[in-house]
């Protein structure tokens, strides 16, 4: 019998011996499992705002002692519009898409000329309150990126520039004791 268990052992640590001389084999078709997918996405890139007048400078004096608050109506004199530079494909819709959804900024198309746009300003007394009606751009670059089997990511190029208005209608003000210019 002991010959027997002994016999048994000896033939069980050959075949676990021949077993790890085997070569691994894998498979093409199986990734590794920290491999990931070949995933497209986007990246948007904003920069600093810039404004762009559509409307004359408005300014009116506070005649009494007291702060009052001062009410401007204008009317634009230029349309602007929101445009899209393309690179590697895209509309100006799929611009507005991502930069609305990776960003804090709602994006208008256009604006019309001849639209009657109103600010109202707290003016110091004997003092005047300047105003101009703007808008606002930014210029956004959407970025194609694709997730690498590294779990890396790599940049494909630039989808395209969306030169946005991002504002509308922006009023620069100033106040003071004389005619100003109002900023930004």
């Amino acid at each position: 019998m002991r010959s027997f268990i002994r016999g048994g052992a000896f033939a069980g640590s050959l075949a676990l011996s021949a077993g790890l001389l085997l070569a691994p084999t894998a498979s093409a078709g199986v990734q590794a499992p920290e491999a990931c997918p070949p995933d497209v996405w986007y990246k948007v890139v904003a920069y600093p705002a810039t404004h762009e007048g559509i409307g004359s400078t408005a300014g009116k004096r506070n005649a009494g002692s007291a702060s009052a608050t001062l009410r401007y109506d204008m009317s634009t004199t230029t349309a602007k519009q929101s445009t899209w530079t393309d690179e590697l494909g895209g509309s100006i819709n799929f611009g507005i898409a991502e930069v609305t959804a990776k960003t804090s900024h709602e994006i208008t198309k256009s604006t019309t000329k001849g639209v009657t746009v109103s600010n109202t300003m707290n003016v110091p007394g004997r003092q005047y309150g300047y105003t101009t009606p703007k808008i606002e751009r930014r210029t956004f670059i959407v970025e194609k990126w694709q997730d690498t089997s590294t779990c890396g990511a790599r940049k494909l190029g630039n989808m395209g520039k969306l030169w946005a208005i991002t504002a509308y209608p922006f009023f620069s003000e100033c106040v003071a004791t004389g005619p100003c210019t109002p900023k930004p």
